[in-house]
């Protein structure tokens, strides 16, 4: 008799059925915690950098004229003349101060409410996210990449979804390098500003990385916090920061982005016109 047999491999079934939706569902709200994480992030004083007055704060280290340094805020760095070995100079300056920054500074206090408002999320991972926002965006601008974070509007979805693969690199994220590689190249064909990445984000590799990357952050920070409704969630991440060794590992993250910021042509320049320099 082998009733007993099909009736197991139809309860193994229904179990791992409902296994893969209670998980499809935990991701989901993962991502969706994520980003309302991420738009409050942005929101604290202090994390948004202005790329302009960044440009120009930087490149006088390097004794550029007035001149050439409207340029690069114009176009970008190396397209003004800046050399490689001089925008990793300067990035390397940028990762060491954003990573020795005390880890007491409070960058909530910019925040209605402080951190209330972000619930119980701890202060050392608040500032992991604050500090890894910050060097994203002025390592991006070294390299030649336009406003991540535009003053004066709400942060977008498709502006989160960027930030995300940025964050995704910085992870070893599987194919957020490759991501960021594509997204660069379509933004160079199409008006970077205006990039509603409608092109870009229906590559076929953006939307798994973008949603891997959230997860990730999502389940980390709920990980952290034992936040309600996602005490379940507790996958060990390899390599993921972890309350206390936040700036430890931001070190090693940000150099990994930097290594590919430079690798790759910035939107609006063409590899060949990237190589050149």
């Amino acid at each position: 008799d082998t009733s007993g047999e099909v009736e197991l491999t139809d309860d193994v079934t229904e179990g791992v059925a409902e296994l893969r939706e209670t998980l499809a569902q935990q991701d989901s709200e993962a991502e969706k915690y994520a980003i309302e994480f991420l738009k409050k992030v942005v929101r604290i004083r202090g994390v948004r950098i202005t790329r302009e007055e960044f440009l120009r704060q930087e490149l006088r280290k390097l004794h550029m004229s007035d001149d050439a340094i409207a340029s690069a805020v114009d176009s970008n760095p190396v397209l003004a003349g800046v050399s490689l070995p001089d925008l990793d100079k300067l990035a390397d300056g940028i990762i060491s101060f954003e990573t020795n920054k005390s880890a007491a500074m409070s960058f909530a206090a910019g925040l209605p409410g402080g951190f209330a408002m972000l619930g119980t999320i701890p202060a050392d991972l608040m500032q992991y996210y604050a500090h890894a926002l910050r060097i994203m965006q002025k390592l991006a601008y070294l390299y030649g990449w336009g406003e991540l974070l535009p003053d004066g509007r709400e942060t977008d979805d498709d502006t989160l979804g960027v930030l995300a693969v940025f964050f995704g690199v910085m992870l070893g994220v599987g194919g957020a390098a490759q991501s960021l590689t594509a997204f660069a190249r379509v933004a160079a064909k199409t008006a970077y500003q205006n990039h509603a990445t409608k092109r870009a984000l229906m590559s076929i590799t953006w939307y798994p990385v973008v949603k891997h990357s959230l997860r990730l952050i999502g389940i980390n920070i709920t990980k952290s916090t034992a936040a309600k409704g996602f005490s379940k969630i507790v996958p060990v991440i390899g390599g993921f920061v972890s309350s206390g060794l936040t700036f430890m590992a931001l070190q090693s993250q940000s150099a990994l982005l930097k290594e590919h910021l430079r690798e790759i042509p910035p939107p609006g320049l063409s590899v060949e016109e990237w190589d050149q320099h």
